[in-house]
């Protein structure tokens, strides 16, 4: 299935120029765009739903009497732990009856898979895409999710689904596929998470637990929007009965009053006293309206800027870990530097100095710079941490991550009898073409560097051998003293 674009998308979408030859036509890369949301499906389980799109002009064509025809293979995997729990593999086809491939014209294919998953356990999502008419097209990426617990004791709300459009089941003109059924809508999937047009509008969906002792009580459920700096710039509510201890909400929030962007949404629920009892978790969504491009939050002095940051606040240890972090993309003359300085002013100014070097606009009291590496380093934690012992920051995965950004691709290869479990990252930016091997080397889920064809890397060819069939203990000790 899929939704057609009505708007150029010129910020969001790289517009594809076509070669045609005698028998297939192919684009540069394969575009594959991917979300998430968890709901609650019963005390034990959760349900999983996995978001994925295509823009049909990132596909290659073929073509077969008078029409164009594309076909995607496609594999998804779920895992738990080191176990495998389940694989989907399906096919996509997608025809068009010419090549036309104005901003326009363009369609987005969506899908959908759902997937039970215990309540509190983490999953990875293995996502394996190929162009079928040109093999060497393909998109290979794993998908963390954090645990989640709906107590039914206590009010909560899921995640946020973004989604593209809102339709009644039985009025619908489309027959959608049955996963996209919620009661009596279809919701379709915005795996994108972008609003795009001069009258945008935010189209979300969610669910929302209450005990029994809420049914026939009224509730206020408030949108919130917030700015890349966490300021609120909308606030819209509506009173509704509880009816069932699990109800669902779909709305749409216009956002023809606010500025190009990057924003976060969030849901509460709120009693008719004004007393919050629960909140959904912040959802990243981005705007593009012609009309109203991105506009300077604030002009700052450099002074104005230090004393607003978080920097100016810093005591000694947390001066000390911020540079700890800093260090896995800082210069030797950097550190050098920072192990010079012995007072606690002079390393609170060093640091507002670092990422102010690094910061695209340094006008702004926002520092992109530095916000990309904090969400980096919140997804290390989150993901990479071993236990309460090791910060997923600290980890090797953490630190590749942090120092080389998201890898083009991740595999996840699963423990398989004495066979250890290990992790292949590629990243095609990275000294033209870089791998790393990672493997879980004693079962605790901290995987360790153990091979890379990265300059300055460890590096070590028998990585298979040493460490995923066997364990090189005196390799293995020699390789961690040098970190």
């Amino acid at each position: 299935m899929y939704l057609k674009f009505n708007i150029m998308r010129k910020s969001f979408i790289k517009i594809f120029l076509f070669l045609v030859c005698a028998s297939a036509i192919s684009a540069n890369k394969l575009d594959v765009f991917v979300d998430y949301a968890v709901f609650r499906s019963s005390p034990k389980f959760n349900l999983l739903e996995v978001y994925y799109g295509f823009i049909d002009t990132s596909l290659s064509y073929i073509k077969k009497g008078t029409k164009y025809i594309a076909e995607v293979s496609m594999q998804m995997q779920f895992f738990q732990n080191d176990s495998l729990l389940d694989t989907y593999d399906w096919l996509i086809f997608h025809e068009r009856t010419n090549l036309d491939f104005s901003p326009e014209k363009q369609n987005l294919l969506v899908g959908q898979k759902n997937f039970q998953i215990e309540t509190n356990r983490q999953v990875k999502v293995f996502l394996k895409c190929h162009d079928m008419n040109d093999t060497l097209r393909k998109f290979i990426r794993i998908y963390e999710v954090e645990p989640y617990f709906f107590d039914t004791l206590s009010p909560s709300v899921s995640e946020i689904q973004i989604v593209q459009n809102i339709e009644r089941s039985d009025t619908s003109s489309t027959f959608w596929p049955n996963e996209f059924v919620k009661g009596k809508y279809y919701v379709i999937p915005n795996p994108t998470r972008e609003i795009i047009g001069t009258f945008p509008r935010l189209y979300t969906y969610f669910e929302y637990y209450l005990p029994s002792s809420f049914l026939n009580k009224k509730i206020k459920i408030e949108y919130r929007i917030f700015d890349v700096l966490r300021k609120e710039s909308l606030l819209s509510f509506k009173n509704v009965t509880v009816q069932s201890t699990s109800q669902f909400d779909v709305n749409g929030i216009a956002l023809d009053a606010l500025t190009s962007g990057m924003y976060f949404f969030e849901a509460r629920l709120v009693e008719q006293n004004g007393r919050e009892i629960a909140k959904s978790k912040l959802k990243k969504f981005y705007l593009l309206n012609p009309e109203l491009p991105p506009s300077p939050i604030f002009e700052y002095t450099e002074s104005e800027l230090f004393e607003k940051s978080i920097f100016a606040t810093l005591d000694e240890s947390a001066a000390k870990k911020e540079f700890e972090k800093a260090k896995y993309i800082a210069t030797p003359y950097e550190i050098e530097l920072f192990s010079e300085l012995t007072t606690i002013e002079g390393k609170r100014r060093f640091l507002f100095d670092f990422w102010k070097k690094r910061n695209p606009d340094t006008t702004l009291i926002f520092n992109k710079a530095y916000d990309d590496f904090n969400q980096k380093i919140e997804y290390a934690n989150r993901f990479f941490s071993v236990g309460k012992n090791i910060e997923g920051w600290r980890t090797d995965r953490g630190r590749i991550l942090i120092q080389y950004g998201e890898p083009t691709s991740r595999e996840f290869h699963p423990r398989d009898g004495n066979k250890k479990s290990y992790e292949i990252w590629f990243y095609s930016e990275v000294q033209g073409g870089a791998y790393f091997y990672f493997v879980d080397i004693n079962g605790t889920g901290n995987y360790i560097l153990v091979h890379s064809t990265a300059m300055g890397e460890v590096y070590n060819e028998n990585w298979y051998s040493d460490f995923v069939t066997g364990t090189n203990t005196e390799r293995l000790q020699k390789m961690l003293l040098k970190r």
